[in-house]
């Protein structure tokens, strides 16, 4: 799949600028970082905070995944649905040797107002 190329100079040239404006942030923040001595004062905030908060929500990740590990025999199947086709989406009754017609190669399906069935082809029978 091949990638479409940008419609115009101008959206090219605004694509451009938009990566240089990023870039300028991230360095311009990184020197702030590097020129700038921080004072350790909001340091013995922060890192309590996360000392706390950082365990706190892996032990709660840990534990949701213990209590899906647990539940999965519940949900390793779908459920069982009885293979019962008694009448069709019109409301026809449906008749049929279900047992003959798995095994067909090919079947045929007639209806009327009525009923439909589904018959396994006999020899010749079906070919369009």
């Amino acid at each position: 799949m091949k990638r479409e190329p940008l419609p115009s100079i101008w959206r090219r040239l605004w694509h451009v600028l938009l990566v240089l404006l990023g870039w300028a942030i991230y360095f311009g923040f990184w020197w702030k970082v590097l020129a700038t001595r921080p004072g350790i004062g909001p340091l013995f905030i922060v890192i309590p905070i996360i000392l706390v908060a950082v365990p706190t929500v892996t032990l709660f990740w840990i534990a949701h995944n213990l209590r899906l590990y647990r539940a999965r025999d519940a949900r390793r199947t779908s459920p069982v649905i009885p293979e019962r086709y008694e009448r069709d989406w019109v409301g026809r009754p449906v008749t049929a040797d279900w047992e003959r017609v798995r095994r067909a190669r090919q079947i045929v399906i007639r209806w009327d107002d009525s009923a439909k069935r589904y018959e396994p082809v006999a020899n010749g029978e079906g070919t369009i």
